[in-house]
C-alpha cells in the first residue's frame, strides 16, 4: 500500500512537472512573439520618422517657393525659371509634391476656401489656387488655399 502511495506521488510529481514544462514553453514563445512584434514596431516608426524627418525643414523652404512663384507671375526671365526649376527638382527628391486641386470639387480634407466666386462652372468646384498645396511622401504636410464656384 506504501509503495501505491509513492508510485502516485510520483506519476502526480511528472504531471506537474510536464505541465510546468509545458507553461513555460507557451511563455516562452508567447514572449518571444512579444519581441518580435516589438521590434517590428520599432522599426515601423524609424521608418516613419526618417521618411518625414525633413518635414519642418521642407516647410521653410516653401516659402522661398512660393517667393518664387510670385516672382515668375511678374517676370519671366529665364534665370529665375531655371533656379525654380531646380529648387522644385531637389525638393522632389526628398518626396515634396505639388497638389493639383484646380477643377476638383472642393473637400476641406484636400483645401482650405479663402474665398468663393459666381461662377458659370459646377457649384463647389475649385477655380483658382491662391496658394499652392504641397504633400511630402503623400502626406499633406500644407493645404492649398483656394477659391471656390458658388
Amino acid at each position: 500500500m506504501e509503495e501505491n502511495t509513492n508510485a502516485a506521488q510520483d506519476v502526480n510529481v511528472e504531471k506537474h512537472e510536464e505541465q510546468t514544462e509545458d507553461d513555460y514553453k507557451s511563455k516562452y514563445l508567447y514572449l518571444l512573439a512579444e519581441v518580435d512584434n516589438y521590434k517590428k514596431s520599432k522599426e515601423k516608426e524609424l521608418v516613419e520618422y526618417i521618411k518625414y524627418s525633413n518635414e519642418r525643414l521642407i516647410l521653410d523652404m516653401l516659402k522661398l517657393l512660393d517667393d518664387f512663384d510670385s516672382v515668375l507671375k511678374q517676370d519671366k526671365d529665364e534665370k529665375i525659371k531655371a533656379l525654380h526649376k531646380v529648387l522644385i527638382s531637389i525638393l522632389s527628391h526628398y518626396g515634396l509634391e505639388e497638389m493639383e486641386v484646380v477643377g476638383k470639387e472642393f473637400s476641406s480634407d484636400i483645401a482650405e476656401a479663402v474665398a468663393t466666386e459666381e461662377s458659370e462652372k459646377e457649384k463647389g468646384k475649385i477655380i483658382e489656387e491662391v496658394q499652392k498645396g504641397y504633400k511630402l511622401n503623400g502626406k499633406i504636410i500644407r493645404y492649398p488655399k483656394v477659391k471656390i464656384s458658388i
